[in-house]
Order: C-alpha cells, then structure tokens, then sequence
C-alpha cells in the first residue's frame, strides 16, 4: 500500500516548505509569526441544531513561543439547506512576542452572532460568513469593550480525487476608531481522510494597522452526528 493511501503526504512536503520559507522570513523581520493548530468541529443534536467548537493555539516561532489559546463554541441553527445562524462565546488568552496591540498579554471573553451562506457545484463550494462580535478585553488593570464586525468570504476546489485546494480572505472592523482592525488572507491544500474528517495546511497572511505576521495554518476539521447511530458522518 503506498504512502498516499496510507496518511496525506502531501503534508509533509508542504509543512516543510512552508516552515522553512517562514522561518526564513522570521530571522528578518521580528513582526512575523510562526504557526497556528486549529480544531474545528461541528456536533450535529437535532434536524437544525448542531453545536459547533473551535480551539486555536498560536506561536510566534513555528511551535514554540505559544502566543495565544482561543476556544469557541455556541448552538447554530440551519435555516435552509444553504443557510446557518450561529451565536455563542468564545474566550482568548494572550502573550505578546511582536508588539502588537491586538495580542497583548490579555484575556478576553467573547459573545458573538453569525450567518453563514453556502453554494455548492460539482467542482466547488463557496460560502460567505458575517459575524458580530462584542469583545471584553482584560489586561493587568484594564478592561476594555469592543464591537466588530467580519466578513469571510471562503472558495474550495477539489483537484485530485480526495485532494482540494483551500482559500479564504476575512477582513474585520471595529464599530468605533480606528475603523480597520485586521485582515486575514488563506490559502492551502487540504485532504479528506475519512467520510467525517479533513485536514488542511497553508499560509495565512495575518495584516494589521502596524505589522503583519505569516503564519502557518495546519487545521483539523471533523463532524459528528448524534442523531444517528453512527456518531460520524459527514456533512458539508
């Protein structure tokens, strides 16, 4: 059995391009990041209603220097076949390598609201997500309330067999000044591993008002149902 049934090769090879051109980047501008592991999940209860969870760590060197964790959860509902209304909270926690003021030693606890719009074809799938956010910001003697706004706009194209190409822009505002908060532009390969599991790895260019950071962005992506006796299934 060859390598490319047995685990996604594919991984290796680009993991260590990657790592190796950020790395580089990193000895030359001490603005830059090194990687990001993200699990997200989506728990089917009922007909329309799943609950979604996400964790995020973050290092300023690629797997070490941990800048931040973040989790989130909530309850989503689907409103059509296209359509999904999301609320829930979320909580950070963050240390400060680059200077940034947007990841300063800190906490913050998060409530946020979400639509998500999908369109499918047979060669690829397009979703759009806005999502609110009303953010509490604690640092040593400060506590500070932000509301943003995001828009996600996301394109995913199979190129061969179990194989796709991944690729997302997300731009966020805050609803008071400075209007521009960040942006953030993706793109990778990814694979599905099984019916209810995919993984996927790339570049994330992570841009804000004073610097940007690139990153390496690995991501686990599974799906559950447990309406079914089967608890995976997988659901697009």
């Amino acid at each position: 059995m060859g390598c490319a049934k047995r685990f996604p090769c594919f991984v290796f090879f680009v993991a260590f391009f990657l790592s190796t051109t950020i790395s580089y980047t990193q000895t030359n501008n001490e603005n830059r990041s090194g990687s990001w592991l993200v699990l997200h999940g989506n728990n089917k209860i009922h007909e329309n209603w799943s609950i979604p969870i996400v964790g995020i760590l973050r290092h300023h060197d690629l797997f070490e220097k941990h800048e931040f964790a973040f989790v989130r959860t909530g309850v989503s509902y689907k409103l059509n076949e296209s359509s999904t209304f999301t609320t829930g909270v979320a909580f950070l926690s963050s240390k400060n390598y680059t200077g940034s003021q947007e990841f300063k030693n800190a906490t913050q606890f998060w409530v946020y609201e979400q639509y998500t719009l999908k369109s499918k074809s047979k060669t690829n799938i397009i979703s759009h997500r806005w999502r609110l956010e009303t953010r509490w910001k604690k640092s040593t003697n400060d506590l500070h309330i932000n509301n943003r706004v995001r828009y996600r706009f996301q394109y995913i194209k199979p190129i061969y067999k179990n194989v796709h190409i991944k690729s997302f822009n997300e731009l966020f505002l805050n609803l008071e000044s400075p209007l521009f908060n960040q942006n953030r532009f993706y793109i990778g390969l990814g694979q599905t591993l099984s019916p209810s599991v995919k993984i996927d790895i790339g570049y994330l260019k992570n841009h804000f008002k004073n610097d940007d950071h690139d990153v390496v962005r690995m991501s686990l992506t599974f799906k559950t149902d447990f309406t079914k006796r089967e608890v995976a299934e997988f659901v697009d």
